[in-house]
């Protein structure tokens, strides 16, 4: 079984913050993402400063792009992304336009179902665009009412061939159900951002990990 890529959501609001999270976690993770709230706060200089910083980490823009997709792309992977989101509740076109420009540069998009409820009927319409990758998303707002769910992960490893990322309220403890449908990402946000040593909460994920593919 293919070991994850280890994403960490810095979905906070100040650069200082993030920078400082980023600097302990950078050395033990694959992807250091500039969260919505982030990117809205400080805008794309930040995508700039992380690169720069930590050149050996991929760099995800959490841009969740709704309209002007190749606009959106360019910023982002001109500052220095290697990724950035899409919504799947965008309009076709616009999926289509960031995943053009995306390819045009050799990045990547990742189309995030947050907010879905029929995920596999638009997954299926996506698939036309050839995206690089699906993610499916638990927004913090839901998992407040609803909780957190992985049962979609089953569903779309069965459908599509398209690599998976996983999202939403992740911890240490979820590690194990999440290794078996093998997703190509695991994004984790507050369990790190919000622990009072991250380096050691990433660590308790990356012995999870190691267990659950032993």
């Amino acid at each position: 079984m293919k070991k994850p890529l280890l994403q960490i959501a810095l979905d906070v609001v100040e650069e200082k913050v993030a920078l400082e999270i980023a600097t302990q976690v950078a050395p033990i993770v694959e992807i250091l993402e500039v969260g919505t709230p982030l990117l809205k706060a400080v805008g794309v200089k930040i995508i700039s400063k992380l690169k720069r910083r930590f050149p050996k980490n991929l760099i995800l823009a959490d841009t969740k792009t709704m309209d002007v997709g190749a606009l959106e792309a360019a910023l982002v992977f001109e500052a220095g992304a290697d990724f950035m989101t899409v919504c799947a509740a965008a309009p076709s076109e616009t999926i289509e336009a960031a995943i053009g420009e995306a390819k045009k540069r050799d990045k990547r998009v990742v189309v995030d179902f947050i907010g879905i409820t029929d995920k596999l009927n638009r997954a299926k319409e996506i698939l036309f665009y050839a995206p690089d990758y699906f993610s499916l998303h638990t927004a913090i707002d839901v998992q407040k009412t609803q909780g957190k769910s992985f049962k979609e992960l089953a569903v779309f490893k069965k459908e599509f061939n398209i690599p998976l990322a996983i999202a939403g309220g992740i911890t240490s403890e979820d590690i194990k159900e999440i290794i078996a449908y093998s997703p190509e990402i695991i994004v984790v946000g507050s369990f790190v951002t919000k622990a009072k040593d991250p380096y050691k909460a990433v660590m308790a994920l990356r012995r999870e990990i190691e267990h659950a593919l032993s």
